[in-house]
């Protein structure tokens, strides 16, 4: 049975946390810029959010091997109990989606890819750079500065709520439940690849579904 680890994680510098948000918050504000007012048809969306995360992701790796953190975060190579802890959460969330699946499948009919999203570029930028810039965001960071003052439960909660906002502008969505579940393997497992890993799987098995047109 999964409990939550009695040690806490451990500390992270206050300065790597403000300066990874701000990395990460001026860049999206900056990419929203530029997509808005400044981007000629010469650049596609794809290519600009595509070059966004490929530099946050270059951006974190500075910053994690700065300031020293990479078994702080849970980036470590993950031990057995963190790979139990996957299998166990990913079968458990293959088994309910594929019932949910065969006995309502309609339920998945809102699932689309911009096209932004599309082709091998789009994989690239969903399954693979997407999961390891936003766990490292909403889990290594957010989660992890919110359970340090409020503890597991509220902070679950709260990062995923945010998770869900960024992500469609709503509170609940189908990311809140994705939030809460990343959030929880992040604790259980203290491996963040844990919840990247999980998180490439959800977005995998969401571009196939799309690609295939299994969720109509």
């Amino acid at each position: 049975m999964l409990s939550f680890p009695k040690q806490p994680f451990p500390d992270l510098p206050y300065k790597f946390l403000i300066v990874s948000l701000f990395l990460y918050i001026g860049s999206e504000l900056l990419t929203t810029v530029l997509l808005t007012y400044l981007i000629g048809s010469q650049l596609s969306e794809q290519t600009v959010i595509l070059c966004l995360r490929f530099s946050q992701l270059i951006g974190f790796i500075f910053l994690i091997h700065k300031y020293q953190v990479v078994s702080s975060l849970g980036l470590s190579k993950p031990n057995r109990n963190a790979l139990n802890i996957f299998l166990i959460i990913s079968s458990v969330c293959v088994f309910i989606v594929g019932i949910i699946y065969i006995t309502s499948s309609h339920i998945f009919a809102y699932i689309a890819l911009p096209i932004w999203l599309s082709g091998v570029l789009g994989l690239l930028l969903m399954v693979v750079l997407a999961p390891i810039v936003e766990e490292i965001v909403f889990r290594g960071l957010l989660y992890r500065m919110l359970r340090e003052r409020w503890g597991v439960i509220i902070s679950v909660a709260v990062s995923a709520l945010f998770f869900s906002l960024v992500h469609h502008g709503l509170l609940i969505s189908p990311q809140l439940l994705g939030g809460i579940i990343f959030a929880l393997a992040y604790e259980w497992s203290r491996s963040l690849w844990v919840a990247i890993a999980l998180h490439m799987g959800a977005n995998a098995a969401v571009y196939i579904m799309s690609v295939l047109d299994l969720a109509a």
